[in-house]
């Protein structure tokens, strides 16, 4: 099986192109790959020898002509690395591995900060209905920035791929609560430590200058705002008091788009070093050096942290956030704390206890290397990536084609609109799920109504129900073979088989799966909480 394999490559300073890099050998003892590459990139050592490349430009022609069984698609979210990438594959549908779900920054990127506003607002109506088109027009009206984890804008991407490529659970259920017909496949994140065996802890600090008696706390990566650096610097504060040897190692570049400066007043700087970006044998030095980790994450954008997965295997002790991916590391093999008001004084304690306690280091440690190196293996990776490939291919799969009521909005769906906004005046005029004498005339009066315009974008049926002001009802199917259609005055209804109904606080079951869409928020598409919202947007199919 021949498969293309597009994703951004050495010597780009991209974490994604050090995971292909190593996944590489991997994967080619299973498949037969063909690189897709830029104009002018040249191969590095860090690549594998021996694997054929095409450059960008000769895609189309290659994939027409039928050269590749299938095609790879590694996708992130920085637009300078995934530009190329993404629009492919829009145009040539393939398996795409979804290293985050949070895919808003590069879709504002090549539309709004591209100086096209109106492909931005088209984006967010086929993602989240006339919510998502009206917060988008306000977003571009006032300037005012969305909040991209509570518009993940991933639902193109995985409505075009043929099979979808996840490294844990939490990134699964959100994609499954907004596309419960995905192809997709969790594969975990492999482990990398490099070509060469680090030293020990000791022999690391040497080459480092680090004095043998500090304690060194550490946190990697890139520094953003949602690594949670405030947290960690008081944190640090507070243990360095008790723990004068104490040390903070920022191991990472400062995004450009984070005023660290602000926060790194003298007072919260005593003992702190930040490396700016490092190259990888230097980054894995540091990590051997460590005595405990930090990497928290808060908002989450359903990532598996490749550095967090680096220390695990080798050992070292570490302080995560409660959230996201975190949460399914089994309990010994890292510290979790909670995100709230309480954070700053958990982390102090956890570091305090794991300073004064080498025992407890040790045992962490050595149940995180057992764990890891039992999960996620590069080989095991690799194995996952070709079955979810010939299973495409064996499929002959094609382009998923979503539910409702959490199919595309098409830009000029009038039933929809006629529907949300009778619903939103029946919600006005205080009409509640047990008014059915006055509903049942207003829902034979829209049954017929949208029948004669055609039921609705992606309608199969003759009537449709829908929420207030937020998200879809359903389209098409009438609640069924043939029965009368489901109507909500504030949000429920029960497309997809479920027989209909009224309900005047969200509720009814999409899909059979439970939740509803509700005018103040609330529903669960899918199972996974959240909703769209008729007073504010909400978070769609997912809480953050």
């Amino acid at each position: 099986m021949r498969i293309a394999y597009w994703s951004p490559l050495p010597p780009l300073r991209s974490g994604i192109a050090d995971y292909s890099a190593e996944l590489l050998p991997a994967l080619a003892r299973h498949l037969e790959v063909e690189l897709i590459v830029p104009d002018g990139w040249r191969r590095t050592g860090a690549m594998p020898a021996g694997l054929a490349a095409h450059p960008e430009r000769a895609f189309a022609g290659l994939a027409a002509a039928g050269r590749f069984d299938a095609v790879l698609y590694q996708l992130g979210n920085n637009h300078e690395y995934h530009a190329s990438i993404y629009h492919a594959l829009l145009e040539h549908p393939g398996a795409v591995v979804l290293h985050e779900v949070v895919l808003h920054h590069l879709v504002r990127d090549l539309t709004l900060s591209a100086g096209d506003p109106a492909a931005y607002v088209r984006e967010m109506r086929y993602a989240y209905g006339l919510t998502g088109e009206a917060v988008a027009r306000r977003c571009v009206a006032t300037g005012v920035p969305l909040d991209p984890w509570s518009y993940p804008l991933f639902e193109r991407v995985v409505d075009r791929s043929l099979g979808i490529l996840v490294h844990n659970d939490f990134t699964r259920r959100r994609v499954l609560a907004s596309r419960p017909l995905a192809r997709i496949a969790t594969v975990p994140s492999h482990l990398s430590l490099g070509e060469r065996p680090l030293p020990g802890p000791a022999a690391a600090r040497a080459a480092l200058g680090i004095a043998p008696g500090a304690f060194v706390v550490a946190s990697f990566g890139f520094v953003t705002p949602n690594k949670r650096p405030q947290e960690v610097l008081r944190a640090f504060a507070r243990l360095r008091r008790r723990v004068p040897r104490a040390m903070l190692l920022l191991v990472g570049e400062v995004s450009p788009h984070f005023d660290f400066a602000a926060l790194a007043v003298p007072e919260l700087m005593q003992g702190v070093t930040v490396t700016g970006r490092l190259e990888l044998d230097r980054f894995l030095l540091h990590m051997a050096a460590v005595d405990v980790a930090v990497n928290l994450r808060y908002p989450t954008a359903g990532e598996t942290s490749a550095t967090f997965i680096r220390l695990l295997g080798l050992g070292k002790p570490v302080i995560v956030s409660r959230v996201g991916a975190f949460t399914e590391v089994p309990e010994g093999c890292c510290w979790p704390v909670d995100v709230d008001e309480s954070e700053p004084e958990m982390l102090a304690a956890c570091l305090e206890r794991l300073a004064a306690d080498g025992e407890l280091r040790r045992a962490m440690g050595e149940n995180a290397r057992r764990w890891v190196t039992a999960r996620h293996g590069v080989e095991g990776s690799a194995r996952g990536y070709a079955e979810l490939l010939r299973q495409v291919l064996a499929e002959r799969a094609a382009p998923f084609r979503a539910l409702p009521p959490l199919a595309p909005y098409g830009d000029e769906d009038v039933a929809s609109d006629l529907l949300r906004a009778v619903s939103a005046d029946l919600c006005d005029l205080g009409v509640g799920e047990n008014d059915g004498e006055l509903l049942a005339p207003v829902a034979e009066a829209l049954v017929e109504l949208t029948g004669r315009i055609g039921g609705g974008a992606g309608a199969a049926g003759a009537s449709s129900g829908f929420s207030d002001r937020g998200g879809r009802g359903s389209p098409g199917g009438a609640g069924g073979a043939g029965g009368g259609g489901g109507f909500s005055s504030r949000g429920g209804g029960s497309p997809g088989g479920a027989g209909g109904g009224f309900s005047s606080r969200g509720g009814g079951s999409p899909g059979g799966a439970g939740g509803g869409f509700s005018s103040r928020g609330g529903g669960s598409p899918g199972g996974a909480g959240g909703g769209f919202s008729s007073r504010g947007g909400g978070s769609p199919g997912a809480r953050r």
